[in-house]
């Protein structure tokens, strides 16, 4: 009996923690010395992450941020890649825009060397996952991408 509980607390437990989400950062390098940073989320079935931009009274919008490297150039802005939902959500009293199933969130950059060089480019992302009933705290993830 006692073993059947150990490992149905251990089922529970790894169960529990769980996320509803997965994260997976790449790299592209292009011809023209560019690179393609993608931050790909997989999201569980009726969960969803919101968008980048948000009201400021609402949801915590998904934020991604990028540590300090003298070697990379940014050029323009992370921007989203998927099916982006607008929904009127009753607990704020306004639209939301989020996405399910999945998302790409995309920067381009370039290195400020013509040298061959091995560097990473670093950061967080912020986000925040719900469901129609509830919703799990905002959550910061770390990421580390290599560049070569």
């Amino acid at each position: 009996m006692y073993f059947g509980l150990f490992i149905l607390s251990l089922f529970l437990g790894v169960f529990v923690n769980a996320q509803p989400i997965d994260w997976k950062f790449s790299s592209v390098k292009q011809s023209n010395g560019q690179y393609i940073i993608t931050a790909k989320a997989v999201i569980s079935p009726q969960w969803h992450i919101y968008a980048q931009t948000s009201h400021v009274d609402g949801p915590t919008p998904t934020k991604i941020t990028f540590n300090p490297n003298p070697l990379i150039k940014f050029e323009g802005v992370v921007k989203e890649k998927g099916k982006k939902i607008k929904h009127f959500e009753e607990v704020f009293d306004f639209d939301v825009e989020y996405f399910e199933n999945s998302v790409e969130y995309v920067q381009v950059i370039s290195l400020n060397t013509n040298l061959k060089v091995k560097t990473n480019i670093t950061g967080t992302i912020e986000y925040m996952l719900c469901t129609n009933g509830r919703c799990l705290s905002p959550t910061k993830e770390k990421f580390s991408i290599e560049l070569y």
